[in-house]
């Protein structure tokens, strides 16, 4: 997934895990040739003004891509799918805002659940990507390159892919 890049993705289903008002959700709905990107939320405006499932709604239908998106009310720290359910699961500067270590660190292992062997996950964040990548690196998730999955970028975040 090169965010930023008019490529196309493969991947059927797509998740992005704290998904806001969608930007990251909507770039990868935009490369998505068949299949859905899934947008959870838990939609509280201190984390993020307006920050509503309505508004990411209407972004993916003003940016033409609302067939092929859906957005849920949940949380990071549970979530609502089976496991190995994702080709792609995403968050972009969403975790840190679970003030508590071992929640965040929940939360990580439930990325790492939900994503399909094979699958990619890219997480980007202001702080505790250390954390984050043990949290992978004990999930057996295997480290590649970021450049593949977003194109370059001023600091490049990591990403994983399970196996």
């Amino acid at each position: 997934l090169r965010v930023g890049r008019a490529q196309r993705i493969a991947p059927e289903r797509v998740l992005d895990v704290g998904c806001g008002l969608g930007l990251f959700l909507i770039g990868a709905a935009k490369r998505l040739s068949t299949g859905r990107a899934v947008g959870i939320d838990k939609w509280q405006a201190e984390d993020l003004s307006g920050n509503n499932a309505a508004g990411t709604l209407n972004n993916a239908m003003v940016e033409g891509v609302a067939d092929k998106v859906e957005v849920q009310t949940g949380d990071a720290r549970k979530l609502p799918f089976d496991n190995a359910s994702f080709d792609v699961v995403l968050s972009s500067m969403a975790l840190h805002n679970i003030y508590n270590a071992g929640e965040r660190q929940t939360a990580v292992c439930e990325i790492a659940r939900v994503l399909k062997s094979g699958g990619r996950v890219l997480i980007l964040d202001v702080r505790h990507t250390r954390q984050y990548a043990a949290t992978l690196r004990d999930a057996d998730a295997v480290y590649a390159d970021p450049a593949e999955l977003i194109g370059a970028l001023d600091r490049p975040p990591f990403a994983w892919e399970l196996t």
